[in-house]
């Protein structure tokens, strides 16, 4: 038994249905099968961008660090050492291999040849000093030390 109400694009033509549905499938599977050249350069796009923040992070996020710690450090220097901002030379956040692995160097303007470490984790704190161009800690000639910090 056949309908009477039939669609205009329906065709009682086997041979013309069997086209139609090739035709649809070929146009559907042609806008489906190969993304356009557009689509294509904005995936390759997003692609590269997450690859190259993703590859920077790692340096951004040390960079970042290095400069909150040593900015607790200068905080805490004006703040709870009542030194005056001009009596600072340099404040430099380092990121060393050793534990801890960020630690903060300052040298003050009236001793140019003393670099003092501190530590700025859980609380600031002066590790150590030492000549500028010596290796290890100047623990023995603290005479010389005038921003020297009693421990703790």
């Amino acid at each position: 038994m056949s309908s009477q109400w039939s669609s205009p694009t329906e065709s009682s033509d086997p041979a013309q249905q069997a086209q139609m549905s090739s035709s649809t499938s070929d146009r559907v599977k042609g806008r489906f099968s190969r993304p356009h050249a557009t689509v294509r350069f904005i995936l390759t796009t997003l692609l590269a961008l997450i690859l190259i923040v993703g590859a920077a992070s790692p340096f951004v996020a040390v960079q970042y660090q290095k400069q909150v710690f040593a900015e607790r450090v200068h905080t805490y220097l004006i703040q709870q050492k009542h030194y005056k901002p001009e009596q600072i030379a340099s404040i430099r956040g380092i990121w060393g291999i050793m534990l801890p692995s960020f630690y903060v160097e300052v040298v003050f303007k009236d001793e140019p040849n003393r670099v003092y470490t501190y530590f700025a984790h859980a609380e600031i704190m002066q590790q150590s000093h030492r000549l500028l161009h010596a290796t290890e800690p100047d623990q023995n000639n603290d005479g010389g030390a005038k921003h020297a910090e009693e421990p703790i």
